[in-house]
């Protein structure tokens, strides 16, 4: 495609100097009819057309001169009107092959501008009874009050809920939840610090105690910095496992399209159950629960936490793992358009407050994948 714009080019150099052949003046014609079948309105802009109008006027105005110059000698006027009919083909096409190298330009500036901004945060907290308030719209102070206990948003933008009756009840129960591209906090009534991940959800009761124990159900991603309570253990519920703690800090990845429920121990120790398969973690430990067995591994706990920090670590990650990690965020759609090896490692720390493409260049910088961004779906090459 590009040697034949060029060849083109050429040909039209040779008209200009009038040095085309028959057959080259017929080229031109052809090429001239498939422009211009292709092209629409919208494809010149007012300048185009303008400067088409001035050449146009110009080659007409030479024209006229000539055969008046002629004075009333018997002239046939058809070659001069051919030279003329050439000459507007040769602008067209000049103007048709200058607009599509434009375009690629203004799509290059058009993806910017209609880039994929990062995710903020944001969350909706439904109620006891149903209600669902939208945090990212609601202002600081109080939101609401449920068996004794009240529920606010701080300054800074974190759900704060407080027991103001110790003897209400526990049946009441709450769930936050976090849309794709959204993150938000909670300080449990306990003291406890719960940080939500992008499309994850928790749900517990008012009051947070069930039975003598603090339990929480967790879908999706969440980091955990439990305050420490003995008579009371804390009990993190997934759709694999339960996660039990005194007071400790970790992480529990339980995504549905993930092949396994990591949970990661950042300090303290925690009791990870799946059915009778118990395992206890230490610092710096991880498990890895596929639903049939549970396997320990030491690992780097910063890459687990990446996105608390307000990070992505792509070092070593397996490529499709981070796509879904960056999907989440940035809440757009994935598009395989070629089959990708699952080898693929994408390199790197990148900052989760960077667009779309800023992410995907880091990527892509590897040379093994190739990126294209339309509306809020990515699609990706080899």
């Amino acid at each position: 495609m590009k040697d034949s714009k060029q060849n083109l080019s050429h040909l039209i150099d040779q008209y200009l100097a009038g040095e085309t052949t028959d057959q080259e003046r017929n080229l031109l014609e052809q090429s001239y009819m498939k422009a211009s079948a292709r092209m629409s309105e919208k494809d010149i802009s007012d300048i185009h057309a303008a400067r088409i109008h001035e050449i146009g006027t110009k080659s007409w105005e030479d024209l006229m001169e000539k055969i008046e110059g002629e004075g009333t000698k018997s002239v046939n006027l058809w070659p001069r009107i051919f030279a003329f009919a050439a000459s507007v083909v040769v602008v067209f096409l000049a103007i048709y092959f200058l607009n599509r190298n434009r375009e690629v330009d203004v799509n290059d500036a058009n993806a910017v501008a209609h880039d994929v901004n990062p995710g903020t945060v944001g969350a909706t907290l439904t109620l006891a009874n149903g209600k669902k308030i939208r945090l990212t719209g609601a202002a600081s102070g109080k939101l609401a009050q449920e068996a004794g206990v009240t529920i606010t948003k701080s300054s800074s933008g974190s759900l704060i809920y407080e027991i103001k009756d110790k003897t209400s009840s526990s049946g009441t129960k709450n769930t936050l939840s976090t849309a794709n591209g959204e993150t938000y906090q909670v300080r449990l009534p306990d003291g406890s610090m719960v940080y939500l991940n992008a499309a994850s959800s928790l749900t517990y009761a008012t009051s947070l105690i069930e039975n003598g124990r603090r339990v929480v159900t967790l879908h999706g991603e969440g980091y955990f910095e439990v305050h420490k309570d003995k008579k009371h253990p804390f009990i993190v519920k997934t759709e694999k496992q339960e996660v039990e703690v005194l007071g400790t800090h970790f992480n529990i990845n339980s995504y549905d399209d993930e092949s396994a429920v990591s949970t990661t121990l950042i300090q303290g120790s925690v009791k990870v159950r799946s059915g009778k398969i118990e395992q206890m973690l230490r610092p710096g430990e991880q498990s890895l629960n596929d639903g049939k067995t549970i396997k320990v591994s030491q690992v780097d706990v910063d890459s687990s936490i990446d996105w608390k920090n307000g990070d992505f670590n792509l070092d070593g990650v397996e490529f499709k793992i981070a796509m879904r990690k960056i999907a989440r965020w940035y809440n757009v759609e994935v598009i395989y358009e070629e089959a990708i090896s699952d080898n693929i490692r994408s390199g790197g720390w990148v900052s989760r407050k960077n667009s779309l493409s800023a992410v995907l260049k880091s990527i892509e910088a590897s040379g093994q994948v190739h990126f294209r961004i339309k509306g809020k779906q990515i699609y990706i090459t080899k």
